[in-house]
């Protein structure tokens, strides 16, 4: 199976191409929040790469979020659109369990993926199961309650470059390794085509943690 990954939950999109769990090509937007002018090339790109055409795809898979509200609804109609001419299904991957899903042998794990203003949309992990609600969390007040765990604890995602100096007074955390931290598009492909179960084309949403601010940001 052929599944197209789309990411533009962060400044920087990409596009990727997965056949089973390879990946074909994994392509990243070369300037940041320039999502509209350039993933559409980048699909063109990514398809023209591994001479695959459109129908080719089996099935296309979206980050849902959390993570730039105006990124998120480019990548989402983006992929509503391919999908919906091509006849394609669509199932949406949110962006706690791509990160989560790179590295399975930690016992206890917190995803912080960046928000703005040292702000973190944080979900915490045992095993593979979330333990609390997903939550919008200031710095200093995450790296108190990881800095208070009594167990080791994996933190992992695109918030823990910000962090990473902060948290080195963690005595049991342990930080991801700067590539494990990346978004991937391919990652958002590979999950998405093994938890595929029923095409979500038309209910799919974003998952908006600031579900108030999301909506006065259309006001405004």
């Amino acid at each position: 199976m052929i599944t197209m990954g789309i990411d533009t939950s962060a400044a920087v999109g990409g596009v990727a191409l997965c056949k089973d769990r390879e990946t074909l090509t994994e392509l990243m937007m070369e300037s940041p929040l320039q999502h509209a002018e350039e993933l559409l090339p980048l699909v063109d790109e990514a398809l023209g790469r591994c001479g695959v055409k459109i129908c080719d795809i089996d099935l296309v898979s979206v980050n849902s979020g959390p993570g730039s509200f105006t990124g998120l609804r480019i990548g989402l109609a983006t992929a509503k659109g391919i999908c919906q001419a091509a006849g394609i299904p669509l199932v949406g991957v949110d962006g706690w369990r791509m990160f989560k899903e790179r590295e399975t042998s930690s016992a206890r794990s917190c995803v912080v993926i960046e928000n703005r203003r040292d702000l973190y949309y944080v979900q915490w992990f045992i095993d593979t199961r979330p333990v609390h609600d997903p939550a919008v969390v200031p710095g200093d007040g995450l790296v108190e309650k990881i800095c208070a765990e009594k167990r080791p604890v994996y933190v992992i995602g695109s918030g823990v470059p910000g962090l990473r100096q902060r948290l080195a007074r963690c005595r049991l955390a342990e930080c991801a390794t700067d590539e494990l931290n990346q978004q991937s598009p391919a990652w958002i492909a590979i999950i998405g085509a093994r938890s595929f179960s029923q095409d979500q084309l038309y209910e799919l949403e974003p998952v908006y943690v600031e579900p108030v601010l999301a909506w006065m940001s259309t006001k405004s």
